[in-house]
């Protein structure tokens, strides 16, 4: 038998939302990166983030910038995928560039941060942009951009089961206080797997508006008018997947954390020490480029 030629796939027809957002997925390889104990990827990410809205220096920005790309590198990912999530929150890095430059308030405290003796300005169509505001905007944008990538990196290599085990022995001492630890956990993982499965119901949605002759585009108000036949459905389709997840959940006869043993038990590897030890030397390194005078 010959096989058919396969047909190559357009790229303009996948939908807008699934080509910008890739949070939430895991992607399977065999990197050092994806054979990291999740527990100390998880203390690794919150501690680092943590870390990140403490910097303010440009030195520390730039350090973390080539530390994130190393890591991105050790996943063995192409970087699209991290470049895609960026591309989502395009609009979010505008508007506090924006305000920041456009806000008489915050000029002075963007001058003093960002080390500018005279605050230069421009005028563009008659409206006075600040220098050290869109500066400090763009610091912030920065830093949030650093931010998504370094969740991408952890929901990308980690397995969601392996993501809620390893959360939940961390909060493990909580149960003292009779914290519901395991169920905290597993509504955090259900949250974040949630994330692809709305996205591709929003996909189908759309396909089917735009098949019934839906117009998204024009004006914004225009656009406002035309995301609510997307909205009523997409909401109705997700309280029906949440719906038949609790009864998969209750057929299965799940009731918590009540009589569960874990599936395999996790132990720490040479491997992660080491990463350990990369990030505390990253943190160290933070601590004295946030010392050196910025630009």
């Amino acid at each position: 038998m010959t096989k058919s030629p396969s047909v190559p796939q357009k790229r303009g027809r996948r939908s807008f939302i699934s080509r910008k957002l890739t949070l939430g997925q895991y992607f399977p390889g065999q990197s050092s990166v994806h054979r990291l104990d999740p527990r100390l990827k998880l203390l690794a990410s919150v501690s680092v983030m943590s870390l990140l809205m403490w910097v303010e220096s440009w030195p520390a920005l730039g350090f973390w910038i080539l530390a994130v790309a190393v890591a991105v590198q050790r996943t063995q990912l192409p970087p699209k995928l991290f470049l895609r999530n960026l591309r989502a929150f395009l609009w979010l890095f505008a508007i506090t560039i924006a305000l920041h430059a456009l806000s008489p308030g915050l000029n002075a405290e963007a001058q003093s941060l960002n080390n500018v003796g005279t605050d230069p300005r421009f005028r563009v169509w008659g409206i006075s942009i600040s220098w050290a505001g869109a500066l400090m905007g763009f610091k912030y944008s920065l830093r949030l951009a650093l931010l998504i990538i370094i969740t991408g990196v952890l929901s990308f290599t980690t397995v969601p089961t392996d993501l809620t085990d390893g959360l939940e022995r961390l909060l493990k001492p909580l149960q003292r206080w009779r914290v519901p630890v395991h169920e905290l956990a597993f509504m955090t993982t259900l949250a974040l797997r949630f994330v692809p499965a709305i996205i591709d119901e929003a996909e189908r949605i759309h396909r089917a508006q735009l098949s019934r002759g839906a117009h998204f585009s024009g004006s914004l108000l225009a656009r406002v008018q035309a995301l609510v036949p997307l909205l009523v459905p997409l909401m109705v389709a997700t309280f029906h997947r949440a719906d038949d997840l609790a009864i998969a959940m209750e057929a299965r006869c799940y009731r918590g954390s009540t009589g569960r043993v874990p599936f395999r038990e996790m132990r720490f590897a040479s491997r992660d020490f080491w990463m350990a030890t990369s990030v505390l030397v990253c943190v160290m390194l933070t601590v004295v480029f946030e010392k050196l005078p910025s630009f």
